[in-house]
Order: C-alpha cells, then structure tokens, then sequence
C-alpha cells in the first residue's frame, strides 16, 4: 500500500511579482486598469485580449458585480500565478440565475493553468459558482459560494466524459479554506436531485482538498470521483449534507465525502483530521459505482471525527461505508460516535469485485442506534484493537462470503469522552482506549487530530485524539 499522504502540499508556483490592476464598480473597460483608472467588469480583466500575464495580480474593488468570468488565458511555472482576488467585500452575481447549463460557473475556464481565485463571495447562480474545466495549477481559497445552481466549487473534464484515463483531464488543484453553503439549491433535474455535489473533484490528478467549510447542501457534500487520484481530504468541516435523503426519495442524497471510481481508476487518496456531523446520509463512502471501468485503491481515512450521521429507517447512516471495486483501504484512528451504524462493508452492493484488504483498526465506534457495523462478501479483512461501546447482540453483524476474516484484541466498554454531549471526544484519564491502540500505524498517522504525537504512553490511544 502506499503510505505517502497528498502529493500536493507544495504546487512550486513562484509568488506573483508582476503588475497590479484594478476593477471597480465605477471603472471604465476604456480606462487604464490602475487604481486611479480601474476597469470596469472584471472578464476584461481576465479575458484573452487584456494586458494580464503571469505573474500578474487583478485586484477587484469591493462591491457587487452581475458578470460571468471567463479566464481565457494563463500564469505558468516561471513567472507564476495570475491571481485573482477580492479587495474587500466583493459579491460575484450570476446575469442569468435561471438559464444557465452544465459545465457554467460565475467564474469559470476551460484548458487554462496557473490561477488563484481569492476572496469571493458568489451567490444564486444557474449552475456553479466556480468551474474549472481541464485545469491544471489552480488554487482556489477563502472564497464562499451561497446558493449554487449545481456544486459551489467543481474541477471537471470540458467535453470527454466516456471514461479511462483520458477522463483524467484537470492536475495540482488546490481548494482552501472556502465556505460552500447551500449547493445544489436552485438546478433541478427530472428527479428533482440536483446535479453534481457541494464541491466535486472530477477526474483530477493531484488534489488537495483542506480547511473548507461544506454546509447545508442537498446532495453529497466532497466528491472525489472519476479517477481522481494522488490527493488529500483533510481538516474540512462537512455538515448538514444530502437534505434530500430525509425526504422519501430516501438514499439519494449521498455521502458527506465520497470517493467515487466511477469509470475510472482512483488511487492513492488520504481522508483525515475532517469533522463530519449531523448529515442526513452516510458521513464517508468509498465505491465504484461502475465496475468494468476501473476500480478504487491505496486510501487511508485517519484522523476523523464522525457523529450524528444518518436517519435510521431512512437511509444507511454509515460512519463509513466501503461497497464494491475497492481494496487496500486503512480505516484507522477514528471517532464514531451516534451514527446509524458505524461501519458497513457491503462488497458487492455495486457488482463487479468484492472489496478486499481492508484493516480497521483504532478505531472508536460509539453509540450507534441501529448497529455497530456490518460486513458482507469481503475479503482479507482486518478488525483489532478498536472500542465498541455495545447494546447489541453481537459486536457487529456478518453475512454472505467472507474470506479471511480476523477479528482481534477489540474492547467493548464506555469511552469515558470529555464531554460527548458538547462533541468534546477527547478521552478521560480513565478511558480504556488509552495506550490500548496498535503501535505500528503507518507513519501518515504519527499525529492525532489535533497535531499531538503518537504515542504519548506506552501505546498509541484508541480514536482520533491522543491523551497527554
């Protein structure tokens, strides 16, 4: 398995050194482009016939502007980024809320590199607040989208979409430290579903996906899928997503974060230090939805804090959820607590190949109201040195064909968290999941979810936070 974390925790873009231009709501697309001279509209600023180059920054003056943003031209790795960035508070509008289509964003481009999209508000569009078709080198942060058509944030391909690896069309993406709100709100399809999710990372090699904020969406909240691979999920905050699968059109509303093959092959992907509470569906999924096009591969999920997801009699409401197509999965280090059930490993709920090599380990699973897990037509499976807090029958229900099944060293008892009614999980001096842990995690988890070593005592502690 690979154990490295994102590759992408340094895109090596050289600072912007260029020029500065301005937009302001009282310039002129006649005027020079200086602060005394602003332009008006920021697509002159960014369109292919203005002076922008790399390197170059494009400052937008606050106020609100009703335009759609097309980047029709490039920084690169030499001079840098063009950036992009909001000089106060500026409020992005779509000119057609209603009438716009797929692939469309606020602020959108298709085969360009080497941008960063800093500072925006962008509300009530037609489809998404920001898309970026066949990107590569982008960075996009402290942005918030309100009320997006489709996902508040999308990289995906411009036009190829039959699968393989020439799906695979956007690289070195970086989305920080943005609030998407409300996504999937305005497009509706035959089904009423909506369209995409709350921040998708489409066919995207090298990604990296960190400190966001991903609320009240109606579908699935960050989708990684369609041989997206080579990245990271981490430190977001992921809430109040799928509304829909409270409603009778039931499981259609999706997880809070999805890893998703999905025609292509997806590989080499780390979950982790992410807080996932209060959705109404699964919290994390990993599957591949389409069997003879690939499958998912080397994923490790460390370090999250998962609670109080799922409606039970509704939908699955799965701490985490592994279905079909998927193997060489680590599932280590994690706080579950008030889900539906934990854990559910249903390896052919899509077809094709049972899920296989799957460790659990570490791992807290805390007062799940339905059951604690469940696992079914899996094989080489590893389940030790967990805590179960356990009201039920058995510690967790089997079925169908398992191969190599190894339930070990797992402890059933009472946490013992700080304040679990406050969502406070760090452990008690007195908790049993102290120095209880499997010492020989790989290196990507030598931290807890707060930054602490492992271990602090003789062994490492059960769950996302390390005692000391």
């Amino acid at each position: 398995m690979v154990l490295n974390q994102s590759t992408t925790n340094s895109l090596d873009i050289p600072a912007s050194s260029g020029m500065t231009y301005h937009v302001s709501t009282n310039g002129l697309d006649t005027n020079l482009g200086t602060a005394a001279s602003p332009w008006r509209s920021i697509n002159h600023a960014t369109s292919k016939d203005s002076p922008i180059q790399a390197g170059d920054t494009i400052e937008v003056e606050s106020g609100v502007y009703t335009e759609t943003i097309t980047l029709e031209k490039s920084g690169n790795s030499s001079l840098g980024n063009i950036t992009l960035k909001a000089d106060g508070n500026v409020t992005l509008r779509d000119p057609n809320p209603s009438q716009g289509g797929f692939r469309e964003g606020v602020i959108q481009s298709a085969g360009q590199g080497y941008w960063t999209i800093d500072g925006f508000r962008i509300e009530n569009t037609s489809w998404a607040g920001i898309s970026l078709r066949d990107a590569n080198n982008m960075i996009v942060q402290n942005n918030h989208t309100y009320q997006t058509g489709a996902s508040g944030i999308i990289v995906l391909p411009d036009t190829y979409y039959d699968g393989g690896e020439a799906e695979v069309t956007s690289s070195n993406i970086k989305i920080l430290n943005n609030t998407i709100e409300r996504a999937n709100w305005n497009w509706k399809t035959s089904a009423d579903l909506g369209t995409q999710e709350s921040l998708s990372i489409w066919g995207v090699d090298g990604f990296e996906v960190a400190n966001n904020i991903v609320k009240q969406g109606k579908t699935e909240g960050i989708d990684a899928k369609v041989g997206s691979r080579n990245g990271s999920i981490h430190d977001n905050t992921v809430t109040a997503q799928a509304i829909i699968s409270g409603t009778p059109q039931g499981y259609n509303g999706g997880p809070a974060i999805y890893l998703d093959g999905n025609r292509a092959t997806m590989f080499n992907i780390s979950v982790y230090n992410n807080t996932i509470y209060n959705n109404t569906a699964d919290a994390i999924a990993i599957a591949d939805e389409v069997p003879q096009q690939g499958d998912v591969h080397d994923i490790r999920v460390f370090n999250n804090v998962v609670y109080g997801n799922g409606i039970q009699g509704i939908n699955g409401g799965s701490g985490i959820a592994i279905q079909s197509n998927v193997h060489d999965v680590e599932i280590e280090h994690n706080t579950f607590f008030d889900n539906v059930q934990a854990f559910n490993i249903d390896g052919l709920n899509w077809g094709g190949k049972k899920a296989s090599d799957i460790t659990i380990r570490n791992n807290i699973f805390a007062n799940s109201t339905y059951r604690n897990g469940f696992i079914g037509d899996t094989d080489n499976v590893t389940i030790s040195q967990n805590l179960f807090t356990n009201g039920f029958s058995e510690l967790y229900q089997k079925q169908g064909a398992l191969g190599n099944l190894q339930d070990s060293d797992n402890i059933i008892g009472n946490v013992e968290f700080v304040n679990a009614s406050e969502n406070d999980f760090h452990l008690l001096s007195s908790s049993p999941a102290i120095d209880a842990g499997f010492k020989g995690i790989g290196a990507y988890a030598d931290k807890d979810k707060d930054g602490i070593i492992r271990p602090q005592g003789r062994g490492n502690d059960i769950g996302a936070f390390e005692y000391r």
